[in-house]
């Protein structure tokens, strides 16, 4: 069970000094939008063993959220909508 102490020690880890071949990769992972929010996060930890870091393809990646920040989907969303409009 991941207690708030790991989840912290898991957000600080400095995704430079890891091997990406080391990380879990997402690259297959899809996420069921039918599941409920629970079940959907309990699986999404089942595919990473770090939620902040990951490998992607072979490429190392660390998200990170800010406090009272917006939401990675309106951050996305509002990327894509930029795309479309070619800004």
């Amino acid at each position: 069970m991941l207690t708030a102490r790991k989840l912290d020690e898991m957000r600080r880890v400095n995704i430079g000094a890891v091997a990406a071949e080391t990380l879990a990769d997402v690259s297959g992972l899809r996420l069921d939008n039918s599941l409920s929010h629970k079940e959907r996060l309990a699986r999404y930890l089942d595919g990473t063993v770090n939620p902040y870091c990951f490998s992607v393809g072979g490429v190392g990646v660390k998200i990170e959220f800010a406090e009272g920040g917006p939401s990675l989907q309106d951050r996305l969303t509002d990327f894509l909508i930029r795309q479309k409009s070619g800004l």
